[in-house]
Order: structure tokens, then C-alpha cells, then sequence
């Protein structure tokens, strides 16, 4: 009997103690869920209209982003020198400007990056996306032209990967310079 008492005790004790230590982290799932949620949030605190066809004439209507099919928000605010028949191609060094920031009802300012005026600025190919997200090199696309400016919302699918876990979206405003010789 008193072995009985034991073995029960033994295995209540596990038991409670199995559940005392449940991971309480969210699944990857849950993560892209609530990613997809606060995006959503932002767009309607932020009165942002969301388009799936590229505005052609410019400048854009006011809020107006176009969701692309990878999943970025990109809003054209500046087209750059498209005066220039020069637009960017692949291969060319590209510096940023930006602003980060997060999309929480309290946005926080994650870093600001001014790498245009630094004396050994940092810069990314463009086409080579190990050296820049996915989601820059999308836009830098769309940008064309040197010292295009946009304004980005973008999940961490694409983001840059310190950003995918916890998935976290991010916004950004970013200005492009191509350097040429």
C-alpha cells in the first residue's frame, strides 16, 4: 500500500510539474498570426488605403500603399531624379537613409541609419540579397531613380532576419542613392 501511496505521489508530482513548465513561447504560427494582425492594426490606426495594382500617376493619393505579392506595403512619396534616362540596374551600389520604426499602437523609432552623408558609407548591391533584405531590393525596384524616397511596411518574411523571430513587421521611411563613378 505504501508503495501504491508513493508511485501515485510520484506521478502527481510529475504531473504538476510537467505543467508548471509548459512552454508558454507562441508557435511560429501564432507569431505570423498576430504579425499579420498588428500590420492590420497599423494600416486602420494610420487611415492607410491599400491597393493590389501600382498607382501610375504620381504623386500618390494621399495614404495610398501597394501591397505587392510578396507581402510589402510600398508607397511612393518622392520619384527621384526620373528626369535622368539613368534609372538603377542590377549591380549597382545603393547607400540608404531610413528611419525604422515599429507598428505598435506606441510606435517606437527602432533605429535611424543616415549612411548617406558617412565618410565610408554602408551600401548593398543591388540584386545581391544577401547583403540586404528582400524587401529593400523590392523596393529599390520600384524606386528606380537616385534619391527616390519611399515609405515601406514590411513583414518579417522579408525583413531582415533579426526581425523573423518573434516575427516582427517593421516600417520604414527610406531614401535611395545610387553611387556611380
Amino acid at each position: 500500500m505504501k508503495r501504491h501511496f508513493i508511485i501515485i505521489l510520484l506521478f502527481a508530482v510529475s504531473t504538476a510539474f510537467f505543467f508548471a513548465c509548459k512552454d508558454d513561447a507562441l508557435t511560429y504560427a501564432e507569431e505570423l498570426e498576430a504579425e499579420r494582425e498588428l500590420i492590420d492594426d497599423f494600416i486602420n490606426r494610420q487611415q492607410i488605403q491599400v491597393v493590389k495594382v501600382m498607382p501610375t500617376e504620381f504623386p500618390w493619393p494621399d495614404k495610398v500603399y501597394y501591397k505587392s505579392k510578396t507581402g510589402l506595403y510600398f508607397r511612393l512619396i518622392n520619384k527621384g531624379d526620373y528626369l535622368s534616362s539613368d534609372s538603377i540596374e542590377y549591380r549597382e551600389q545603393i547607400v540608404t537613409k531610413y528611419e525604422q520604426y515599429g507598428l505598435g499602437v506606441k510606435p517606437d523609432t527602432i533605429s535611424t541609419q543616415s549612411t548617406v552623408q558617412l565618410p565610408h558609407p554602408k551600401e548593398f548591391t543591388f540584386g545581391d540579397h544577401s547583403q540586404a533584405c528582400v524587401a529593400w531590393h523590392e523596393a529599390v525596384g520600384y524606386m528606380k531613380y537616385n534619391n527616390a524616397e519611399a515609405q515601406l511596411i514590411v513583414p518579417s518574411k522579408i525583413g531582415f532576419q533579426n526581425f523573423s523571430r518573434p516575427a516582427t513587421p517593421v516600417g520604414y521611411d527610406l531614401t535611395i542613392r545610387v553611387l556611380r563613378n
